[in-house]
C-alpha cells in the first residue's frame, strides 16, 4: 500500500479517527492531536503537509453547516491581525531560541485555561482592535513556535457570545490558517507526493471522526464543550511547555 503496510495504515487511521472526533466537537485539534500520534509511524516531514491537507479537508466539511454562525465582527479582524503577526513572528524566531518561546507560550497558555476555568470572561464584546491583537499574537507564536491558536481559543472562549459562534469562527479561523500554510508549503516545494498519498490514505477515517465530533457537539451542552476546551488548552499548554524545557535543557 504505497509501502506503508495495512497494520500501519489501521493504527495511522485510528489516530486520525480520534483526532478528528477532537476536531469535529472542539472545532481545532487536529494537527495538536493528530501530529504527536502520527509520529510514532512516520517522518515529521511526512507527517505536517498532510495534517495541512486533512485539516483544509475537515474545514470543507463542517463549513456549509457553520457558515452562518461564524461570528464575522469578532472574526475578521482576527484574521487580520494574525496575517499582520505571522510574518513578525517568523522574524522573531531567528533572534530568540524556539524552546525558550514554547516555554513562555506554554506558561501562557496554562494560565489563560485557568482563567476561563474559573469565570473569567470578557464584560462585553472586545472592541476589532482587540480582536485583531489577539489574531497577531496568534500570528507571532504561531511564525515563533508553530502554535497560532492558543490565543485566538482564549479569545473566543471568553467573548460572550454564543458556543455555537464561537467554535464556528474558530473553525474558519483555523480554516483559513491551514489554507495559508498550505500554500506557504507549496510554494517551499514541502508538499511532496508521498505526503499527499499519505493524507489521501487518512482521508476516510479523519472524515468519519469529524462528522462523529460534530454529531456530539450537537447533543453537548455549553459547559461541556467549554470544559473540553479548556482541557484541550491545558494540555497544549503543558506539553509546549515541557518541550521547551527539554529542548533548553538539551542545549537546542
Amino acid at each position: 500500500m504505497f509501502g506503508i503496510s495495512i497494520g500501519t495504515w489501521a493504527l495511522a487511521s485510528l489516530c486520525l479517527f480520534v483526532a478528528g472526533v477532537i476536531r469535529g466537537f472542539t472545532g481545532f485539534g487536529l494537527a495538536v492531536v493528530g501530529v504527536p500520534l502520527l509520529s510514532l509511524f512516520f517522518a515529521p516531514a511526512e507527517i505536517v503537509p498532510s495534517i495541512m491537507i486533512l485539516a483544509i479537508i475537515a474545514g470543507l466539511q463542517l463549513l456549509p453547516k457553520i457558515w452562518r454562525r461564524v461570528d464575522w465582527k469578532l472574526l475578521l479582524p482576527t484574521i487580520v491581525g494574525a496575517a499582520i503577526g505571522t510574518p513578525l513572528g517568523t522574524w522573531l524566531l531567528a533572534g530568540v531560541s524556539a524552546n525558550a518561546m514554547r516555554v513562555l507560550i506554554g506558561v501562557a497558555v496554562l494560565a489563560a485555561s485557568l482563567a476561563v476555568q474559573l469565570g473569567f470572561r470578557f464584560s462585553q464584546r472586545p472592541l476589532p482592535i482587540v480582536s485583531a491583537g489577539f489574531g497577531a499574537i496568534a500570528g507571532l507564536t504561531g511564525g515563533a513556535a508553530a502554535m497560532p491558536g492558543p490565543s485566538v481559543i482564549f479569545l473566543f472562549l471568553a467573548t460572550p457570545i454564543a458556543v455555537e459562534a464561537g467554535r464556528a469562527s474558530l473553525i474558519l479561523f483555523f480554516q483559513v490558517s491551514a489554507m495559508m500554510s498550505a500554500v506557504s508549503a507549496a510554494l517551499g516545494g514541502l508538499l511532496e507526493l508521498q505526503s499527499l498519498i499519505l493524507g489521501a490514505m487518512l482521508v476516510p477515517a479523519m472524515l468519519v471522526g469529524n462528522f462523529l465530533g460534530d454529531r456530539v457537539f450537537d447533543k453537548a451542552s455549553a459547559k461541556t464543550y467549554r470544559r473540553v476546551v479548556v482541557l484541550l488548552l491545558a494540555g497544549l499548554g503543558a506539553v509546549a511547555a515541557v518541550r521547551g524545557l527539554i529542548g533548553l535543557a538539551g542545549g537546542a
